[in-house]
C-alpha cells in the first residue's frame, strides 16, 4: 500500500483552528499559552478534531502516533485513547473502525484497516485525551486520494466552555458538539477546556476572530462561583461583540446540578442576554442548561450530577438543533 502523509493538502484537518498553516496538533497560540500557561495541557488535547479525504481504495489503513497517553478516571478507554473512521457523507456517514494500539496505554501507535465500497468520504474523529504527534494513510498503489466533500454548512461552528463541551465523561467521541456538528454537516472548532475555561478576554477576541456561522457559549461549571460568572459572563460577551457584531451567539447555563446556585447562575446567563437584546443585539440567543435533556430523566443523563453521558449529550444535541431550526437561526 502507498503512504500518505498530512504534507498532501489532499488529506484535510478540521477542528485545530489555523492547521493550515502552522501544521501542529494544538488548538490555542503561543501568545495565549504564555498568558495562561493552566491551559498548556488543553492546547494538545484535540477535542473534536477530525481527518478527512476522499478515495476510491478498496482497502484503507490508517495510523496515529500518540504520545502522553494516561487512565483518565472521568472517560472511557475508548473516548480518551482511541480514534473513530466513518466512510461516507459527513452527517449520514457510517462507522468503519476503531483505531486502537495492540497494547492499549503502552504502544504509541493506534490503527486499523478497513474497507471502502466505492469513492467515498473517509472522517476519522482525533483521539480525546493523548498528544497526536503524526498521522498516515495507506492506500491501495492504484487508488485515487482526493479533497473531501465541502460541508453543507458554510462556516464552522465555535464551542467554548468547560469538560462538557471538551467532551468529558462520554464513552466515545459522540458528545453534543461532534453530534450537532453532524446534525448539520458543519465543520467545528472544540475549545473546551476542562476546569479551565474562565472567561479569559484575550480568548474572547481569539474566538471572535475566527470565520464562524455560530458560537456556542457556555462555562458556568468552571466559574468558580457566581459572582465569578457576573463579573465575567458579560464582559467576555462584550469583547467577543467588538470583534465580532454579527455571529449568531447561543448562550446557556449548567444543564445540571439543579441547586439553587444552579437558578442563579442561569439568571446571570440570561441577563448577558437581555442587556445584549436592550443594546440592540438580535443575533443572540438564551437556553436555560436545565431545559437541555428535554423530555430524559435528568437523572439518567450524567455519569456524577455535573457531566452528562452519552444519553445526556444525545439530549443536548438534539434540543439544540430543535432551537436552531426554529429559530432559523442558519438562515
Amino acid at each position: 500500500m502507498k503512504k500518505y502523509d498530512l504534507s498532501d493538502n489532499r488529506i484535510k484537518i478540521e477542528g485545530l483552528y489555523g492547521f493550515e498553516n502552522h501544521k501542529q496538533f494544538r488548538r490555542y497560540t503561543d501568545e495565549i499559552i504564555t498568558l495562561y500557561p493552566r491551559l498548556a495541557e488543553a492546547d494538545r488535547k484535540c477535542a473534536g478534531a477530525r481527518m478527512r479525504f476522499r478515495t476510491d481504495s478498496k482497502r484503507i489503513r490508517v495510523e496515529f502516533r500518540l504520545s502522553n497517553q494516561y487512565v483518565d478516571r472521568g472517560m472511557s478507554f475508548y473516548q480518551a485513547n482511541t480514534a473513530y473512521a466513518f466512510i461516507g457523507d459527513y452527517s449520514r456517514s457510517s462507522y468503519a473502525s476503531l483505531l486502537s494500539a495492540n497494547e492499549p496505554y503502552k504502544d504509541e501507535v493506534i490503527f486499523a484497516e478497513f474497507t471502502n465500497g466505492g469513492t467515498n468520504d473517509v472522517t476519522v474523529f482525533f483521539p480525546q485525551n493523548p498528544t497526536v504527534e503524526d498521522v498516515a494513510v495507506y492506500l491501495e498503489e492504484e487508488a485515487s486520494l482526493m479533497p473531501p466533500a465541502p460541508h453543507k454548512t458554510k462556516l464552522p461552528f465555535v464551542f467554548y466552555g468547560s469538560s462538557i463541551i471538551q467532551q468529558g465523561h462520554t464513552s466515545s467521541f459522540l458528545a453534543y458538539p461532534s453530534l450537532l456538528s453532524r446534525l448539520f454537516d458543519a465543520d467545528f472548532y472544540n475549545f473546551g477546556a476542562s476546569g479551565n475555561a474562565m472567561g479569559e478576554p484575550e480568548i474572547a477576541v481569539y474566538l471572535a476572530g475566527m470565520p464562524k456561522s455560530l458560537f456556542f457559549y457556555d462555562y458556568d461549571h468552571n466559574a468558580p462561583t457566581p459572582e465569578y460568572l457576573r463579573q465575567t459572563h458579560e464582559a467576555f460577551f462584550l469583547r467577543f461583540r467588538e470583534t465580532d457584531p454579527l455571529t449568531p451567539v447561543i448562550m446557556t447555563s449548567r444543564p445540571s446540578n439543579d441547586t439553587d446556585e444552579t437558578v442563579l447562575r442561569a439568571a446571570i446567563v440570561r441577563e448577558t442576554y437581555k442587556n445584549a437584546l436592550k443594546s440592540g443585539d438580535r443575533n443572540v440567543y438564551f437556553i436555560d442548561g436545565l431545559t437541555l435533556f428535554g423530555d430524559a430523566d435528568p437523572a439518567l443523563c450524567t455519569t456524577d450530577r455535573t457531566h452528562p453521558n452519552d444519553l445526556g449529550h444525545y439530549q443536548i444535541a438534539k434540543s439544540l438543533e430543535a432551537f436552531i431550526r426554529k429559530e432559523n437561526i442558519l438562515k
